[in-house]
């Protein structure tokens, strides 16, 4: 049997034979509406990505005029009323709601532990406006954008879960650490230029060493060059390599707050992008990558020309780029082979004549807004053909070779894949 499942008639008093004939775009917000759900499942189920360029996928088309949940089995997808016991082995995937008139797309169930819902980028022309708090994924790896900085005077908060900033001891002054040795340096001493601190938990004779030494040896590590293209550079937190303590981002002395890492000046408009790990296997690849837009066009992709390289078979050599046009960070796909996803914050409302596509794991639902061409209403025209044809061949189905359509409250569509 084809693909099916159940929406409720919707009256329309108005309708006249030959209706949908004269139909006006112009007076779509005037008729009753549907939803088109396009569903594509790729066969694979591996690390919830989908294959953009892969031939053979699950297909199938819905027409919903009522809310519905979306739901998996296998790659076998199906509508179901809310509220419906679902079968077993099932994965629920969003859910339609209609309310006052308009359709939303929303989370699968509104507990936080649902599954969120990825907007698929690379289907929209104009690109995704990013905000700060956006998350983007691409292949397997998620970045959090911490920072968009247009103002002039902007720079980075390079702040990650920052604990408190390590300080002077407050119980003794520089003249107390006089005699107290530096554990870098090895001199004595400490001023006002060049304070002695307790950046970690090593305690006795390491404790203390001078910012200025400190700063020095952080800054080789980081590798930070104050040549670089408008002071883009990668920052991550380090730890200590005695006590494995994680050294802070700022330092608190008895008069200032100033940060622990002399970081090259960066050139507005600049994104400041966080890794996002996994696991704590990757926490050494755990930081924030700080990008200057004023002289180019951010590239994130496996290749090594990337502004941003991410050595993993999952991304493509340029897969996405990110560009500031008229005061906005658009983020774009570059056809890339898993796609370039950003996870939605909250319920989208699902506009008249546009399309929206949203991935959950191996599946990607692509959904837009039409005109109900019939499906709510027994007294509009005939559906389409290729609808009639589905509807024929259900009637064939169950015996019932007339074409008349099902009566009563209920009524049946579907559509072939």
């Amino acid at each position: 049997n084809p693909p099916q499942f159940t929406a409720t008639i919707q009256p329309c008093p108005t309708a006249v034979p030959g209706a949908m004939d004269q139909f006006d775009p112009g007076q779509m917000e005037h008729l009753p509406l549907a939803v088109q759900v396009i569903s594509s499942t790729w066969a694979r189920d591996s690390h919830d990505l989908f294959d953009f360029e892969a031939h053979h996928l699950h297909t199938k088309t819905f027409t919903v005029l009522q809310s519905m949940v979306c739901v998996r089995n296998d790659t076998e997808v199906m509508m179901m009323r809310e509220n419906s016991s679902m079968p077993m082995g099932s994965d629920p995937l969003l859910r339609i709601i209609q309310k006052d008139g308009y359709f939303w797309v929303d989370k699968a169930s509104p507990s936080t532990s649902s599954k969120k819902l990825w907007r698929v980028v690379r289907d929209s022309s104009a690109g995704h406006h990013l905000t700060e708090g956006d998350i983007i994924k691409l292949g397997r790896f998620k970045f959090k954008v911490r920072q968009l900085g247009t103002s002039p005077l902007a720079q980075p908060e390079l702040r990650l879960d920052d604990a408190n900033g390590a300080c002077c001891p407050a119980s003794l002054d520089h003249e107390a650490l006089a005699a107290t040795i530096c554990r870098i340096c090895l001199l004595e001493g400490s001023t006002e230029e060049d304070p002695l601190i307790s950046p970690c938990m090593c305690k006795g004779s390491i404790e203390f060493v001078h910012l200025g030494c400190l700063r020095y040896w952080i800054r080789g590590r980081l590798n930070l060059t104050d040549g670089a293209t408008g002071g883009s550079y990668f920052y991550r937190p380090l730890a200590c390599e005695l006590c494995k303590a994680i050294y802070p981002t700022y330092v608190t002395t008895a008069s200032e707050r100033m940060p622990l890492v002399e970081v090259p000046k960066t050139t507005p408009p600049f994104i400041v992008l966080e890794n996002l790990v996994r696991d704590s296997q990757q926490h050494a690849s755990r930081g924030l990558h700080v990008i200057s837009l004023a002289e180019k066009v951010l590239k994130l992709g496996r290749g090594h020309e990337s502004d941003v390289r991410i050595a993993d078979v999952s991304i493509s050599r340029c897969h996405a780029m990110i560009r500031f046009n008229q005061g906005n960070f658009v983020l774009e796909d570059n056809d890339s082979k898993f796609g370039t996803l950003v996870a939605m914050k909250k319920p989208r409302l699902l506009e008249s004549n546009s399309t929206v596509s949203i991935q959950m794991g191996r599946t990607v639902l692509k959904i837009q807004v039409q005109p109900d061409h019939g499906y709510g209403c027994a007294q509009l025209l005939p559906a389409p053909r290729t609808e009639d044809r589905a509807i024929r061949l259900n009637m064939l189905a169950r015996g019932r070779p007339d074409l008349d359509l099902p009566k009563g409250p209920d009524r049946i569509v579907t559509e072939p894949s």
